[in-house]
Formats: C-alpha cells, sequence, structure tokens
C-alpha cells in the first residue's frame, strides 16, 4: 500500500491539476472578476439568494393546481399565463401564481398530456419568492429520460466561466396527479441579468425558434432601445469582413465570451443550439460601453452523437463571422485545448451518478428502471463523447469536401428540425425503400414548415443537390404577395431551389444548382415541407451532391 505521505502527495498533485484546467478553462473566475456593474437597476445586497438552493441539488416537491377555468385556458392559450395554486415540499405555498404552457417542436406538450410550465410567482401580485426566484420553469424533460442532460450543460458551460441559468430537479405533481420528475430552471429575466452581467441596463433577446439575428427577435428583459437598433447594428457587423469592420466587431461583441460560447455548443454537442442550428438561445445586448453576449439554452439533447465535429465552421451569423478572422479561428482551436478538462468522464461522471441517486429515490418500478437505463446511456456517452474530443481537438483544420475523379457524393448525414409545432420527422421505411419523411400531425392554421439539413463545408464552385422526392396531401401555404405559389416539397440552399411539389406526386426527381463564391464557406443543405398540411417523402439513397465544371 503507498505511504501516507505518498497519498498526500497524490491527493495534492491531483488537486493542483484540477485547479489549473479550471483556471485555463474559466480565467476570469480564477482571477476572481466578479461582474462589472453597469447603468441600469442597482445590484440588490444579495444578488443571488438562490445560490444555496441549486448549489445542494436537492430535489423539491413541487404541487400545482389547476381551477377549471384555468385548464380550459391553457388548452385554448397555453402561452399565456393563467392562475393557479403552489405549494413546494409541502411547507412553501402561493395562493395564486401564474403559469403558462413552455416548450417548442419536439417538447411541447397541451396540458392533459405532461406539459411544460413557465411559473411567474407575482404574476398576480404575490411578494413571496422562491429562494429568491420572481419566475422559474419547469421542464418536462420528453427528450431526455435521464432528466440530467439540461443540468449537466449548463454546469458545463458555468464551469468554463460561462453565464447560463443554473438548474435543479423537482418532482411534480398537478391537480394531484404525479407527474414525475421534472428539470427546474431558474427563468431569464432581471434577476438573472443582475445576478451573471450586474446591470440590466441593455436587452436580452429570446432567440425565439430556428431564428438569428436577421430575424426582429422578442426582447425577454432589460431596459435597452425598444426598436431593435441594437439588433440590426449586431447583424450588420456579422458581413463582410475587413479590419475596420474587425474592429467595430471587437468592440460591440465579447469576442473570447462568444469563442467560449461556439465551443461549448459543439462540445456538449448541442446540434439544436444557435452555433449549428440557430436556435435555442438568448442573446444579452448590453449598453454602451458592454458588449453583445449569447446565452445556452434548451439543452436537452446533449451528447447524443459522440463524433459531432468541433471543427466544422458554424452558419449561425455571429458564430459563422467569429471564425472568418483568422486569428479568432485560431483562439477558438485554443479554447477547446483549454476547455477539455471539464469534459473527462473522472470529473462528470461522478457528478451525474451523484446527483441521477437523489433523482432515482422519487421513482420505483418502471420508471425507475427506464431512468437508471437513461443514466447508463449516458455515462457510456459522456466517456464516448470525450475519445472523440480528444481526437478532434488534435486534429488539423478541416477541409472542403472533395469530389474524387468529379464523381457524385452521397449525402448521409442528416438531421430533422422541425420549426413549427405539428410536425413529425423521422427516417422511416416507405415502399420497400428508406426514406426521410416529413408529417404533419394536423392542419396549421398557420404553415407547418420543417426539414432535414445537413451542413457540409465546400470550396468555391458551383453544385447541385439532387433527391427524389413525394408528397401525399400537400397543401400549399397561401400565395405571395406577387401571386406565385410558396412552400411545398422542395429543396433549398441558400437562396437557391427546386422545383415544388404540392397535392400527391409519385417519386419525381429535384435539382437545385447553387454557388460558393468565397473561398470556402459552410453551406446548409435543405430538405423542405411547407404546407398547411400534407406528407413528404425524400428518398435516402437518392440524396448526392455535384460539384459542376467550371
Amino acid at each position: 500500500m503507498p505511504s501516507k505521505r505518498r497519498t498526500l502527495a497524490i491527493a495534492l498533485a491531483q488537486a493542483l491539476a484540477l485547479a489549473a484546467a479550471f483556471a485555463a478553462a474559466n480565467p476570469l473566475a480564477a482571477q476572481g472578476k466578479p461582474p462589472t456593474p453597469g447603468t441600469g437597476s442597482p445590484t440588490p445586497a444579495n444578488p443571488d439568494p438562490a445560490r444555496e438552493f441549486f448549489a445542494r441539488g436537492d430535489v423539491v416537491k413541487v404541487e400545482l393546481t389547476l381551477p377549471p377555468a384555468s385548464r380550459q385556458a391553457l388548452r385554448d392559450k397555453p402561452r399565456e399565463y393563467t392562475a393557479a395554486a403552489l405549494r413546494i415540499d409541502g411547507k412553501l405555498s402561493w395562493a395564486q401564481v401564474g403559469v403558462k404552457l413552455k416548450g417548442a417542436a419536439g417538447s411541447f406538450q397541451p396540458i392533459d398530456e405532461r406539459p411544460g410550465f413557465t411559473v411567474h410567482l407575482g404574476k398576480f401580485g404575490a411578494s413571496e419568492r422562491f429562494h429568491g426566484l420572481l419566475r422559474f420553469h419547469l421542464n418536462n424533460g420528453v427528450q431526455d429520460d435521464s432528466r440530467l442532460c439540461e443540468w449537466l450543460g449548463h454546469d458545463l458551460f458555468t464551469a468554463a466561466g460561462h453565464p447560463a441559468p443554473r438548474t435543479g430537479h423537482a418532482h411534480l405533481w398537478l391537480d394531484g396527479v404525479d407527474m414525475g420528475l421534472y428539470v427546474l430552471r431558474e427563468g431569464f429575466d432581471k434577476q438573472f441579468l443582475l445576478r451573471v452581467f450586474g446591470t440590466d441596463a441593455g436587452n436580452l433577446y429570446d432567440g425565439g425558434f430556428c431564428q438569428d439575428l436577421d430575424a426582429d427577435l422578442e426582447k425577454d428583459a432589460g431596459n435597452g432601445p425598444a426598436d431593435h437598433s441594437d439588433l440590426r447594428r449586431l447583424r450588420e457587423l456579422c458581413t463582410g469582413f475587413d479590419a475596420e469592420r474587425t474592429a467595430r466587431f471587437e468592440q460591440a461583441v465579447d469576442v473570447e465570451a462568444l469563442l467560449d460560447f461556439c465551443a461549448l455548443e459543439a462540445m456538449v454537442g448541442h446540434w439544436d443550439g444557435y452555433s449549428q442550428n440557430r436556435n435555442n438561445y438568448r442573446l444579452w445586448i448590453g449598453q454602451a460601453p458592454g458588449r453583445a453576449r449569447f446565452l445556452p439554452h434548451g439543452m436537452d439533447q446533449l451528447f447524443g452523437d459522440a463524433e459531432a465535429s468541433i471543427l466544422r465552421h458554424p452558419p449561425a451569423l455571429a458564430a459563422g463571422a467569429v471564425m472568418q478572422v483568422p486569428a479568432w479561428r485560431k483562439r477558438y482551436r485554443e479554447r477547446l485545448r483549454q476547455l477539455l478538462p471539464l469534459f473527462a468522464p473522472a470529473r462528470l461522471q461522478p457528478k451525474v451518478t451523484a446527483q441521477a441517486a437523489k433523482l432515482r429515490k422519487e421513482l420505483s418500478g418502471d420508471a425507475a428502471t427506464a431512468f437508471q437505463g437513461a443514466v447508463q446511456d449516458l455515462l457510456g456517452r459522456l466517456e464516448a463523447r470525450y475519445r472523440s474530443l480528444q481526437q478532434q481537438v488534435a486534429a488539423p483544420e478541416p477541409k472542403p469536401l472533395p469530389f474524387p475523379g468529379g464523381r457524385p457524393v452521397a449525402l448521409r448525414q442528416w438531421h430533422p428540425a422541425a420549426e413549427t409545432d405539428h410536425l413529425d420527422l423521422k427516417k422511416r421505411s416507405f415502399e420497400g425503400v428508406t426514406a426521410l419523411s416529413l408529417f404533419s400531425r394536423q392542419r396549421g392554421s398557420e404553415p407547418l414548415q420543417g426539414a432535414w439539413r445537413t451542413m457540409l463545408l465546400l470550396g468555391k464552385g458551383r453544385y447541385r443537390l439532387l433527391a427524389t422526392g413525394r408528397s401525399e396531401g400537400v397543401e400549399a401555404p397561401p400565395k405571395g404577395d406577387d401571386g406565385q405559389p410558396t412552400g411545398g416539397v422542395r429543396l433549398a440552399v441558400g437562396d437557391a431551389r427546386s422545383e415544388r411539389l404540392f397535392g400527391n406526386q409519385g417519386w419525381t426527381k429535384l435539382a437545385c444548382e447553387f454557388g460558393i463564391d468565397a473561398f470556402q464557406a459552410d453551406v446548409e443543405l435543405r430538405l423542405e415541407l411547407k404546407a398547411m398540411q400534407g406528407k413528404a417523402w425524400f428518398r435516402f439513397d437518392s440524396l448526392v451532391l455535384e460539384k459542376l465544371p467550371d
């Protein structure tokens, strides 16, 4: 057995190594620098009364009681607040709080199924807070059987020194019905801004559903300009980089923080986040001299693909812009190496196992068995992801897609993205062939839209995307202002489009030609359905890309 002195020496060496890794991953925290106060609302004496609660990792017992009128209101207008009674841990109670349903495509469920909630304690005048929180979310976790991905993702961002909402867990009863385990997360609100930035002087924007900076994003909190002028300025800086624009971009955006944000989203495999999918994010634009910061959101599907690229040039406007500057791209590669120790299984697996043990106590029977299986699956994914990260961090810069002998290249990596509710995307067998499908669950009051997407790094030149598609019952959206048809079943790359399929059309060859003018660029290819209702299929064996002769 090792001597006591040797054991102490080993322990000290491990502690120093972990401290060094944390300092490299989180330089601001290592320097002990708090948020810099701004010119907005004053920072309260205790800006973070919820710190101890989230640090303990307790699983709170939450009881929501809805009057019949409130339940009906959530059926009719699920995104609007209505009244509910709330009780937590059998001792904290509110006679009337505001609740509304939350979630987007994939996670939203109606009130009579397994809904997620936003809870606003002060919506109807109550002054009591829950550990200082005015607003919090109860996420249903329907896309994460372990209920641990979101908790772990936010923990990793926080460990890296990047602002993120804290996340815990709750056991929910709705009108006396046991709804099981939920994820409890603090809201993006004034209190959050004061905690992480020391001010609310500026605008906190909600990225919405698959929207980039070129959309007029909804304002969540803050007291900045109401005319989107700050957003427009940021959008304009994301194109056409030169020395002057680079300097202006650096004045308007916290580039170091943006590089960390992109690196962390890529490393956790957040394929449905801002960098890769222009989805699930918040954007803080502080008033002068504040600089824009991106914040993570919707991290309930992490570590799903162990080989997900961390070197791909992201398509989102700000994330793609920061990768155009060689010095910033080099810094991004450095941050990948510095952040890597945070993902070591020896660090993450004990944390996951400890929190899972707390959640396991809330379950029994088949639910407990299924949960334990989901936790073991997550632990395995963490290990596989770390191995991939080690390899990718050391890999050379990626090169554009080759076309050996000028032959077409088969495209095999596609990701589903339902961009509105009531649309299912699945890879399935149809008439003896494998196809990527998009099915509407009901007729929409507005056009239903979704796509299968893939990202490719392409060199300068002309290209043609080919696919064989078919449609069934595809009802066209209203015509555009020019009287021409819109939507349908089609291929899309940037502004280029193929012909459209409507109604009932059998297997039809579709083609979409497009060009790359830059030296190289990451390009998103889409297999789309936009319709009031209907079904679409794309044959998996037909999806190829050709490079056209110069």
